[in-house]
């Protein structure tokens, strides 16, 4: 019975021993196949046949997909082919970014691994002109590694450019403001000018109003001087007639004068008392005149005066 417990825990642990040398076996041909992968992609790569290194490191990391050096060196491939095929429109720009951020959070790498996939990926930022995110890549990889003259050269160069880049964006935005302001300041001197032509405008536009008027009430007096002129040639003889007319009311107001007034039957009207004095006083002196003549004819001197 005892020798039976015995075999049973020999066998058991025979099995356990195989089994941990046989998953070794296989962890270690994984391993060699990754390895031998890796090496043909950095052996394409050095040949500058970036697609075939980019599908060796895809394999490889088919076999263990935390390999560092497979997935640090397939960002470099795509990056590297990227830029040799931009007509390459199944390469995107993003996918080599997310490749560089993907090694970049693991916990695992060490500062300077950190450090160094940081850098590269300011390096394929600062390709495709993303300079204000390039110049974060470089300040956090010197963040991570101060000592990287590489890095400091990187991060020098790309924040000059940076600097150029929005001092001439500042520039530009004065001179767009400016452009505004005398736009603006145009506009309001076309509408000032407007303004003043639409016064003047009306100030014609009343003037001749007024002129129109003036024309219009000169026109008819006009008018009505023709029309007089032309009534007075029609009848060229009603202010003869009406001359005659006064001539004949003067003549016979003075026969009237000298016959006495008359009434509408032709009978001498009544005379007021100054009249019947003037007459009476004619009448006197024509009497005396008329004695005279009679005295003078019968020969009779007259007292106090010469007879001759």
């Amino acid at each position: 019975m005892m020798r039976d417990l015995t075999y049973k825990i020999f066998a058991i642990a025979l099995l356990i021993i195989a089994g941990t040398l046989a998953g070794t076996v296989e962890a270690k041909a994984q391993y060699l196949k990754e390895r031998g992968l890796v090496r043909q992609g950095n052996s394409s790569f050095e040949k500058r046949n970036y697609r075939t290194s980019l599908n060796r490191y895809n394999q490889a990391l088919e076999h263990d997909s935390t390999s560092y050096e497979a997935l640090y060196n397939r960002a470099n491939a795509h990056h590297q082919l990227r830029r040799s095929t931009p007509q390459d429109s199944t390469l995107q720009a993003e996918t080599t970014y997310s490749y560089y951020e993907q090694i970049a959070s693991d916990e695992l790498l060490s500062t300077e691994q950190r450090a160094e996939v940081l850098r590269n990926l300011g390096e394929s930022l600062f390709a495709d002109e993303k300079y204000e995110a390039a110049l974060n890549a470089f300040r956090e990889s010197l963040r991570l590694n101060p000592d990287d003259r590489e890095t400091k050269y990187d991060y020098v160069l790309t924040k000059r450019i940076v600097d150029q880049k929005r001092q001439q964006q500042q520039n530009q935005q004065q001179q767009d403001n400016n452009q505004n302001d005398n736009n603006n300041q145009q506009q309001d001197n076309n509408q000032q000018q407007d303004n003043n032509q639409n016064d003047q405008q009306n100030q014609n536009d009343q003037q001749n109003n007024q002129n129109q008027q003036d024309n219009n009430q000169q026109q008819n007096e006009d008018n009505q001087n023709d029309q007089q002129n032309q009534n007075d040639q029609q009848n060229p003889n009603d202010q003869q007639n009406e001359d005659k007319q006064g001539k004949d009311e003067r003549d016979n107001n003075g026969e009237d004068e000298r016959d006495g007034e008359r009434d509408g039957e032709g009978k001498p009207r009544e005379l007021s008392r100054d009249q019947e004095r003037m007459l009476d006083a004619i009448q006197a002196e024509e009497d005396k005149t008329q004695d005279k003549l009679k005295e003078k004819k019968k020969g009779i001197l007259i007292p106090g005066k010469k007879n001759w």
